[in-house]
């Protein structure tokens, strides 16, 4: 395990706490059963179903919401779950310090897509600094929660 310390500028707050509070994605790639026209990406959960045909409560078939602009439906050839591998690992986010504790092999998938929106990796003494202050935030809030429940 190895533990990593992000300073985020401010600016860049909003679209890294998108990342790390990020739903699950699907990893899709359809294709128009008209035109051939192609659709590819990362699309959400919510979003992904509205290409496809659905069951309602009755049990009777619904057709997609969206289709594709010539009005044909999208067949899909890959559709892969792209989970939010931050929500699964974890991670503590104070102010503007985000500390991560992880595999390697974590940090080597994920750690291009905090980069890339502006977090900085912090090494050496600050970093040891960052840890200690969240570590003894942490400790004083657990003694809190004992005193009042203990």
């Amino acid at each position: 395990m190895e533990t990593r310390i992000y300073k985020i500028e401010p600016a860049s707050m909003g679209k890294i706490k998108g990342i790390l509070e990020g739903e699950d994605r699907f990893d899709v790639s359809a294709i128009c059963s008209k035109c051939n026209k192609t659709l590819e990406g990362l699309f959400s959960v919510n979003e992904t179903s509205r290409y496809q045909s659905n069951e309602d409560s009755r049990g009777k078939i619904k057709p997609p919401e969206k289709k594709c602009e010539c009005g044909g439906e999208y067949v899909f050839e890959k559709k892969v779950l792209a989970p939010n591998e931050f929500a699964r690992n974890g991670y503590t986010l104070r102010g503007n310090d985000l500390l991560i504790i992880a595999e390697k092999e974590f940090f080597d998938k994920n750690e291009p897509l905090l980069t890339k929106e502006g977090a900085v990796q912090v090494k050496g003494v600050e970093a040891e600094e960052v840890q200690k202050k969240i570590k003894d935030e942490e400790d004083s809030a657990a003694c809190g929660v004992g005193l009042i429940f203990g």
